[in-house]
């Protein structure tokens, strides 16, 4: 079901200097958004800042510590495209046979109003979906495999990504973080994690707009 050939074993340095760039961006953006001003305006573009920055500091980590392709960061590969076209039907067909079901599930579809306009779509679609994959599947989601194999780590690292998102253990996240993480372990490209996040994030977008 899944590959025999292990992931290639990433520098412990890179994991830990990684977890405590997003660790503590985090809390200095906390922190600016609990005491800031002028919250509805700051928090788009302090968020946005701290995705940039975030970015930023994971590009230097994979160039120092030469991860790129071993983070499942390089070309992708006619299984990874396979894969992201097999999960993609798949998640489409679910979501379509939702919507035949029970269509007023999407009417609870919403986005926090500073999360609207071209910065928030941006943030959304592009930075957040990036930023977030390295983090929760390149990172967790391999070192918890490590220890304990894939459906543990899958549903512990989708947890923790539904815990950072809503601080519930039981979300629409967690059905993603499972999806992800899935497409990571079968396709071996983070790249096919990350563009499905973009798609869900986008599709989550549209529906809260229309």
């Amino acid at each position: 079901m899944f590959p025999t050939k292990p992931f290639a074993e990433l520098p412990a340095k890179f994991l830990f200097f990684g977890l405590l760039l997003y660790i503590g961006l985090e809390l200095i953006t906390a922190t600016l958004l609990t005491y800031g001003q002028g919250f509805s305006i700051a928090q788009q573009t302090v968020v946005v800042c701290l995705r940039l920055a975030e970015l930023a500091g994971f590009v230097w980590l994979i160039w120092k510590y030469q991860v790129l392709e071993s983070l499942g960061l390089g070309k992708p590969n006619q299984v990874a495209l396979l894969v992201f076209i097999k999960v993609s039907v798949l998640c489409l067909l679910v979501v379509a046979a939702l919507y035949v079901v029970h269509p007023p599930l999407f009417a609870y579809v919403q986005l926090p109003s500073w999360l609207y306009g071209l910065l928030g779509l941006l943030l959304m679609a592009v930075l957040a979906p990036i930023v977030e994959e390295i983090i929760f599947r390149g990172l967790l989601y391999r070192m918890l495999r490590e220890r304990w194999g894939v459906w543990i780590s899958v549903l512990v690292s989708a947890a923790f990504f539904s815990l950072v998102h809503h601080g519930l253990l039981l979300s629409p996240q967690l059905i993603g973080g499972i999806i992800f993480a899935l497409a990571y372990e079968w396709s071996r490209s983070l790249w096919v994690a990350i563009v499905l996040h973009m798609g869900a994030n986008a599709a989550v977008y549209v529906l809260s707009v229309l």
